[in-house]
This record gives structure tokens, C-alpha cells and sequence, in this order.
């Protein structure tokens, strides 16, 4: 396969897991970075940003939501044209809720071989020692301002990660002209602040256990997976749970087995946790929570 161009690699990154039917906020998000990733190409191998850069970027930020949706579907379509992406049902028609209800809702699911990719060598340079490149200080900015970043390190990382970037600021002109634009209206900055507190409140182990209990902050972390009964055998239990996912479309791995098992669907980890809920009976199953490899 031929090497991507940077708004291509972003894409893959930014549209996994998102939904179809909707323009939602982390949807506007990630097309304006993928716009901007386009515009951005051209300074790979430049010093600084030209003024055009900041006059293309306030042309972004102030795209009609159709403005939008026809810049989506122009970057699906390169996509799908070279068998990178694919839409296929949401995790959370796999949830009993969803299921009861009768609510189907579609998502992208980028390439599993070329996202790992992709996420891994960014993973690599940004968090080992060495010169970090200008693609991947692009990459990491279209991140920051999409609020996808989450997704892919743990706040710890983070940390580090801007840390590296800060030095990389004081003495790189183009990186400081870059980190001082913005793709984020002020509604849109407030949403990506409760990302930042969320991220860093539900990674700690008491807020991975309260949205565990009361999965209303984030329905596709905490999706709940019924079973016809409470297996003693936890190989027959995560059987159960696999056949519910090949019966739905999904692409799973198993990472790790035991009692509570790691799979990865369709490009996210997940922890699968024995639990039940109660309706007008208690109800076996599993409920599955994100989980970010670190």
C-alpha cells in the first residue's frame, strides 16, 4: 500500500468509532481537522506557516454544518475507495438496552491493520526519545484540537507528551505558530474541556468503578451485554459474549482470557466485567469498559 498523505493518516485516527447518522461535536471535530490536515500538507517540509494557513483555518471554523457533511463524505469516499474504512453497527446495538429498544445506530470502522499502524508509530515517536518529526507534531496538534487524543493515551502520557511538545514550541517556529491557531469554537472549547476532565476523572481507578456503575457519562464505555444465564464457566460466558458480536458484524480479538477478559472490537479495548442489572428481575451479563493500553 502506498504511504498516506497527512489528512488521510488523520482520518483514520479521528473518524474510527464515530457515528454515521449524526453530526455530533466530535464529529464537527474531527472533518475541520481533516480539512485542515489538507491545508497542512503543504508545510511538511517548511520553516513557517504562511498567513494564508490562519485565513484557511478561519474558513474551517466557521463551515456550515452542509459545508460539513459534504467535506465528510468526500473523506469517507477517499477512504472507502481504498478499502480503509467501512461502516458497520455501533458497539451499542450489541448493549440490551439498545437491543429491547429496537435502536440500530452505524459507525465507521477504519482498517484494523492500518490504524494500528498508524496509532502505533505515533504512539512510538512521540513517547520514546528522539527528534519528533514535523508530520507527527501536525498529527499530534490535529489531535489536541479534535479531542481524539484521549482515545489513543492516558493522562500520564499526556503530560509527557506536552511536555516534549513545550520544548519543541520555544524552538520551532512553525510548531509555534501551529499550536497557537485553533479549530475550536467557544462551545466547542467548553466540550473539549469536560473530554480533558472526564478523561482524567474516569482513567483513576474510583472513576473507571463509578462509570462502571453508572455508565449515563459515556454509554459506549460502559456497554452491558446480557447472557440466557449465569455461566460458572468463564470460557462459556465470553463465548456468549463473542457470538452476540459476530451476530452484530463486529471485527473482536481476544487480548487476554480469565475472569475478567481483555478483547479488542473493532479497533477499541475493552475489559469485560461479570455483572447483572435489575429491572423487574436481575439480569446476568457482562458489562464491557474501555480500556486504554499503555
Amino acid at each position: 500500500m502506498s504511504e498516506l498523505s497527512l489528512h488521510e493518516r488523520f482520518a483514520i485516527i479521528a473518524l474510527n468509532g464515530l457515528q454515521v447518522e449524526t453530526m455530533t461535536v466530535a464529529k464537527k471535530l474531527a472533518v475541520r481537522g481533516i480539512m485542515a490536515a489538507e491545508i497542512l500538507e503543504k508545510y511538511l517540509n517548511e520553516e513557517s506557516l504562511s498567513k494564508q494557513v490562519d485565513m484557511d483555518f478561519r474558513k474551517i471554523l466557521i463551515s456550515s454544518k452542509r459545508k460539513l457533511k459534504s467535506s465528510e463524505e468526500r473523506f469517507t469516499k477517499e477512504l472507502k475507495e481504498k478499502g480503509l474504512l467501512s461502516v458497520i453497527p455501533s458497539i451499542l446495538n450489541c448493549d440490551m438496552y439498545y437491543v429491547t429498544s429496537g435502536v440500530e445506530v452505524s459507525e465507521y470502522l477504519c482498517d484494523g491493520a492500518e490504524y494500528t499502524r498508524q496509532t502505533e508509530g505515533i504512539r512510538a515517536e512521540l513517547l520514546e526519545d528522539g527528534e519528533i518529526s514535523s508530520e507527527i507534531i501536525f498529527l499530534w496538534w490535529l489531535m489536541r484540537e479534535s479531542s481524539c487524543f484521549y482515545d489513543l493515551f492516558s493522562p500520564l502520557e499526556i503530560d509527557k507528551i506536552t511536555q516534549r511538545l513545550n520544548e519543541i514550541h520555544l524552538n520551532s517556529k512553525i510548531a509555534k505558530e501551529l499550536f497557537n491557531l485553533k479549530l475550536q469554537r467557544k462551545t466547542e472549547q467548553i466540550y473539549a474541556k469536560y473530554l480533558k476532565k472526564k478523561h482524567e476523572i474516569f482513567t483513576t481507578a474510583l472513576g473507571t468503578g463509578f462509570l462502571f456503575i453508572v455508565p449515563f457519562f459515556e454509554r459506549k464505555e460502559s456497554v452491558f451485554i446480557d447472557v440466557e444465564q449465569w455461566f460458572s464457566d468463564k470460557d462459556k460466558r465470553l463465548s456468549s459474549v463473542l457470538d452476540r458480536f459476530a451476530l452484530k458484524g463486529h471485527v473482536v480479538s481476544v487480548i487476554r482470557t480469565g475472569q475478567t477478559p481483555l478483547i479488542k472490537v473493532d479497533n477499541i479495548y475493552y475489559e469485560c466485567i461479570p455483572t447483572q442489572v435489575v429491572v423487574k428481575v436481575p439480569i446476568q451479563g457482562v458489562r464491557l469498559r474501555r480500556y486504554v493500553m499503555t
